[in-house]
C-alpha cells in the first residue's frame, strides 16, 4: 500500500512539473498592444493582445473571439489608421500575419521576430478572396 501511495504522489509531482514547464510565462509587450474589434462588414467579438514569451512574440485572440466563417479570412497589420482602412486597400502595404485558424475561441499567431510594431497602426481581419473587410482594431502601443 505504501508503494502505491508513493508511486501515485511521485507521478502527480512529475505531472505538475511537466505541465508547469510546458506553459511558458507570457507578458504583454511594452506599450500594451491590445484591443477590441470595430465592425466593418461583419461583427467580431472578443479582444486581442500581443504577448511575448520565451518562444517569441504572438498575436493572441482571447477565448471570447467569435466571428462569421469565410473561406479566406486573414489577419494583417496595416500602416493605415483604422478609419482609413477599406476593403480595397486593406492589404496594400500591410504585413500578413496568418490565415485565421478558426472562427471562434482562443488562438495564437507567431509574429516575425524582426517586425517593428511601431510602424503599424491597425490590426485587420480581411476576407481576401472576396475583398471584404471584416473589421479593424487600432494598435494602442
Amino acid at each position: 500500500m505504501n508503494y502505491i501511495a508513493n508511486t501515485t504522489r511521485t507521478f502527480a509531482l512529475i505531472l505538475l512539473v511537466l505541465i508547469g514547464a510546458s506553459v511558458a510565462p507570457q507578458t504583454a509587450l511594452a506599450g500594451d498592444y491590445e484591443g477590441n474589434w470595430t465592425k466593418r462588414s461583419q461583427t467580431i467579438k472578443g479582444g486581442w493582445s500581443i504577448v511575448e514569451t520565451a518562444e517569441g512574440r504572438f498575436l493572441q485572440l482571447d477565448e471570447g473571439f467569435k466571428t462569421r466563417r469565410a473561406p479566406d479570412l486573414k489577419l494583417f497589420l496595416s500602416k493605415r489608421d483604422a478609419a482609413d482602412v477599406t476593403a480595397n486597400n486593406a492589404t496594400d502595404g500591410s504585413v500578413l500575419i496568418a490565415p485565421l485558424k478558426k472562427s471562434k475561441g482562443a488562438q495564437r499567431y507567431a509574429l516575425p521576430a524582426d517586425l517593428d510594431l511601431s510602424e503599424f497602426n491597425t490590426l485587420v481581419l480581411h476576407c481576401e478572396q472576396y475583398t471584404k473587410l471584416w473589421g479593424v482594431s487600432a494598435l494602442s502601443g
